[in-house]
C-alpha cells in the first residue's frame, strides 16, 4: 500500500471537510471524516466498467415502447425507422404497469433481457447531461444553465464522463479513482482504458493506464530476446528512461517508466493465469472486456482492491443506414457483454463488478429519412449482481413529437442527470457522502434519493 498516498488522501479530505463545513460542530465533522476515511480503506474488491457507445446511441430502437397504443404512436413518429412489434415479443420487458405501458428490448438484446429477468441487469429510462433539473420552458427561455454545446459530440461525451466541457482535465471515474489508489498495491492499475476518453479515468492523482487486447502485456513486448539477447530492450529502456533536463522530456521519460513498471508487473501477475474464455471472435468490444476479466482475475497477485475500467465501441452516429447498421451493433454489445458477466459469475465476483453504459447523448425521435440526428436524453443499462435489477428506472417515455419534454423533433430533455448514475455508483463503490463535492460538484443541484440502482 502506498501510505504516503493514504496519509495525503486524508489530508485532502480534511481540508476539503474544514472549508466546507467551518459552522459544523466538531464532533460531526470527525464523525464525516472518520466514515470517509472508513469507506476509502475497503478490504473487498470491487470494479466499475464504463461501456462508452461513441457516437450517440439511438435510444428510441434500444428501449421500444410494445403495449398497443404506445407501439402504435412510436410506429408513426419514427417511420421507416421503426422495428416491427412481431421482432420484439421475446424482449417484451414484464408485463404493462397501471399505466397500461410496456417496453421491450431491442430484438438483438433477447440475451440482456435474460439478465433483467435474472434481476442482475436494468435500465434508466432517459438520462443525460443536465446541470441543474431542466424543464422545457426553462429550456425555451434561457431560465437555467444548460450543458455547453448541446448535440456537440466532442463536448457532450465530455460533459458525461467529466461534468465539463471538452478540454477538462478530470472526469469523475479518475476522481473516484484518487479516493483509493492508496489501497491498491499496483496504484497505477487503479483506473485502466482499454477504449474510450481519457479524461473520464483522469483525477488529481489518478491517471488512465491504457492497454490493448493482445496477448502480450508489455510496453516493449517482443524485444526482449532479440538476437539471442536482451540488448536490444536494454538499450530501448536507457533511451525512453534516461535523466532529462528539459520538461517535456522529463515528463516523457517518467510516463516510461510507469508503464514499463506497471506492465512488467501485470506480465508478472498473469504468469500461470488461464485466459477468459466463452468471448465472442471478431468483436473488438468482446476483446477489450475480455482484457479486462483477465485483469479482473489477477486482482490478487496485484493486490488491488478498487478498480475503475473503459471499454469503448464506436460506429453510431448514424445519420443514414441506421436499420442496416445499428442492430450489427447491438448484437455486439450484447454478446460481448453476456460473455463477460459470464466470466465474472465463472470467477464468483459477479456481485462484485457493475457494468454500466454510456454514449454522449440520444438520438432525435423522429426520422430524417434515413436515419436519426443528434438528441439529449437517452436510455442505458446498469448490469452487476449487486444490481436492483429487473426494472426501468423512470418514466416510460411517450413517443410523442413536441411533448413536455421534447425541444425539437424528439430530442428529450433528460429525466435524470448523469450525476445522479454517477453518484449510485460511487456510493456502491464505497464513496461516502462526504466525498460527494470532491467526485461531482453539480450533484449537489439533483436528488440523490430519486434513482435508486442498488438494493
Amino acid at each position: 500500500m502506498d501510505h504516503d498516498l493514504s496519509r495525503r488522501e486524508f489530508l485532502r479530505r480534511a481540508s476539503a471537510l474544514g472549508i466546507a463545513g467551518v459552522a459544523m460542530p466538531m464532533a460531526l465533522n470527525l464523525s464525516i471524516l472518520g466514515e470517509a476515511v472508513a469507506a476509502a480503506s475497503p478490504t473487498d474488491y470491487k470494479a466499475l466498467v464504463c461501456v462508452f457507445l461513441a457516437g450517440g446511441n439511438d435510444c428510441h430502437n434500444t428501449l421500444i415502447p410494445y403495449d398497443l397504443a404506445s407501439y402504435a404512436s412510436y410506429a408513426t413518429v419514427r417511420q421507416t425507422l421503426a422495428v416491427p412489434r412481431t421482432n420484439l415479443v421475446a424482449t417484451a420487458l414484464g408485463v404493462a404497469d397501471s399505466t397500461g405501458k410496456q417496453m421491450a428490448l431491442a430484438p438483438e438484446w433477447a440475451g440482456l433481457k435474460g439478465l433483467y429477468d435474472q434481476g442482475v441487469l436494468g435500465v434508466i429510462s432517459n438520462i443525460g447531461p443536465l446541470l441543474v433539473p431542466t424543464t422545457k420552458d426553462q429550456y425555451k427561455n434561457n431560465k437555467v444553465p444548460l450543458p455547453p454545446k448541446l448535440l456537440s459530440h466532442n463536448d457532450q461525451t465530455s460533459v458525461w464522463l467529466s461534468g465539463a466541457a471538452e478540454g477538462a482535465g478530470q472526469g469523475w471515474g479518475g476522481r473516484i479513482g484518487d479516493l483509493y489508489m492508496g489501497n491498491n498495491t499496483t496504484s497505477s492499475l487503479s483506473c485502466v482504458m482499454v477504449g474510450g476518453s481519457r479524461v473520464f479515468l483522469s483525477g488529481n492523482q489518478a491517471a488512465a493506464f491504457s492497454m490493448g487486447t493482445g496477448a502480450s502485456t508489455q510496453l516493449l513486448g517482443g524485444s526482449s530476446n532479440r538476437w539471442g539477447n536482451s540488448t536490444l530492450r536494454n538499450d530501448l529502456m536507457t533511451l525512453m528512461t534516461q535523466g532529462q533536463s528539459n520538461e517535456l522530456a522529463k515528463a516523457y521519460c517518467d510516463i516510461s517508466k510507469r508503464g514499463i513498471a506497471t506492465t512488467d508487473t501485470l506480465a508478472t501477475a498473469y504468469v500461470g493465469l488461464p485466459d477468459p474464455t466463452g468471448f465472442p471472435v471478431n468483436n473488438n468490444l468482446g476483446d477489450q472486456l475480455k482484457s479486462i476479466a483477465k485483469m479482473i482475475s489477477a486482482r490478487t497477485a496485484l493486490g488491488n482492491k478498487r478498480q475503475v475500467f473503459m471499454v469503448q465501441i464506436g460506429g453510431f452516429d448514424l445519420h443514414d443506414d441506421l436499420m442496416s447498421k445499428h442492430p450489427a451493433l447491438l448484437t455486439s454489445i450484447n454478446d460481448a457483454l453476456l460473455a463477460f458477466q459470464a466470466s465474472l459469475v465463472t470467477m464468483g465476483v459477479q456481485n462484485q463488478v457493475t457494468t454500466f453504459t454510456a454514449s454522449e447523448f440520444g438520438r432525435t425521435l423522429s426520422s430524417n429519412g434515413d436515419g436519426s440526428d443528434h438528441g439529449w436524453g437517452s436510455h442505458h443499462i446498469v448490469m452487476g449482481g449487486a444490481v436492483k435489477g429487473g426494472q426501468i428506472w423512470g418514466r416510460k417515455l411517450d413517443a410523442v413529437i413536441d411533448g413536455p419534454d421534447d425541444i425539437g423533433q424528439g430530442r428529450m430533455i433528460p429525466d435524470f442527470a448523469t450525476d445522479q448514475l454517477a453518484w449510485n455508483l460511487a456510493k456502491w463503490f464505497g464513496a461516502a457522502d462526504s466525498d460527494r463535492d470532491l467526485i461531482l460538484p453539480s450533484m449537489k443541484n439533483f436528488d440523490a434519493n430519486a434513482l435508486k440502482i442498488f438494493a
